[in-house]
């Protein structure tokens, strides 16, 4: 049964909607969405795919989940593909409408998908800014180390103090939200208490990896990006390779790997193990990698701290 899609393409400012074959276009404020709302009644839309954009999209999907639309939010990646599968190799916010329409209709068992609450959306921004804040730390210092400074009492060394300090108080403000948000500290708790999972991954891990306790292992291996993929064809049989993910918490993930690799006896001992069999250094971080999130996953799932399985039971 074909069921009636509509696409709508989100930028800052607009918003292009293809439905029932028609196009239209609206602001991306208060107005534009009651007008958006009211194309999506007068056409008997049943579906409405828009593309994940950070935080462009987080109001049209509010007002729209508020008037009781089903909305499906895609992976940008997946809608692109698609478009070049079907042939279609133009990009523009109107031809981006029509295919997000077409995608949703040839996958009719995608989930809707609930807005974030006041407090994940709020994580997720301090998160990114606390990251950009990080970035530009590390570049201004391998410059500095790099170069040193030619003025004598430069602003170089202020600079860098004052990028650690605004770091420092994004991780204050960042686990302050957490503590008031009494579902997010439980599980904020539960993360931390794994060595190797500090205060940043937990965070980052209940801002985007939203999912984790409600999915299977596996779910949670393929959702972050660590699960091994076949590369075969007839009797060629290929290596395995992870792929895609969501890139934000894969890397933290990836920092707490190498921290679990010394402070965490499970993930040690596993390291132990794939180094003794010659595995390469990336190969064996994906491993912890995948480790982590998994043993993350069944923590939550069982709302349960992470005890030491190796120590000696005395």
């Amino acid at each position: 049964m074909t069921i009636v899609v509509a696409g709508i393409d989100v930028s800052k400012k607009t918003l292009n909607i293809h439905l029932n074959g028609r196009d239209d276009t609206a602001t991306n404020d208060t107005d534009g969405f009651r007008k958006i709302a009211r194309i999506l009644r007068d056409g008997g839309a049943e579906r409405v795919v828009l593309e994940a954009t950070g935080r462009m999209h987080r109001a049209l999907l509010q007002s729209l989940h508020d008037r009781g639309f089903s909305v499906c939010v895609v992976n940008p990646r997946q809608p692109r593909d698609f478009a070049k599968a079907s042939g279609e190799l133009a990009k523009s916010d109107r031809v981006d409408a029509r295919v997000l329409a077409a995608f949703g209709a040839a996958f009719p068992d995608m989930q809707p998908a609930a807005p974030a609450d006041v407090t994940i959306d709020r994580l997720r921004d301090m998160l990114v800014l606390r990251e950009k804040l990080v970035d530009q730390r590390a570049d201004l210092k391998m410059a500095f180390d790099e170069v040193g400074d030619p003025v004598p009492d430069g602003p170089v060394t202020k600079v860098l103090a004052e990028l650690g300090a605004g770091v420092r108080e994004y991780d204050r403000r960042i686990e302050e939200l957490i503590s008031g948000a009494e579902e997010h500290a439980e599980s904020y708790g539960i993360l931390t208490s794994v060595p190797g999972i500090g205060p940043v991954t937990a965070a980052a891990l209940i801002a985007w990896m939203g999912e984790l306790g409600a999915i299977g292992n596996r779910q949670a291996a393929a959702l972050i990006g660590v699960a091994p993929f076949a590369r075969d064809s007839g009797s060629m049989k290929g290596g395995r390779h992870i792929s895609g993910g969501r890139r934000r918490p894969r890397d933290v993930l990836y920092m707490a790997a190498m921290a679990a690799c010394r402070y965490n006896p499970d993930m040690n001992e596993m390291r132990e193990r794939l180094v003794a069999r010659g595995k390469c250094h990336k190969v064996v971080l994906v491993a912890v990698m995948r480790k982590l999130i998994v043993t993350a996953n069944a923590l939550l799932r069982d709302r349960r701290a992470w005890e030491d399985r190796t120590a000696d039971v005395a």
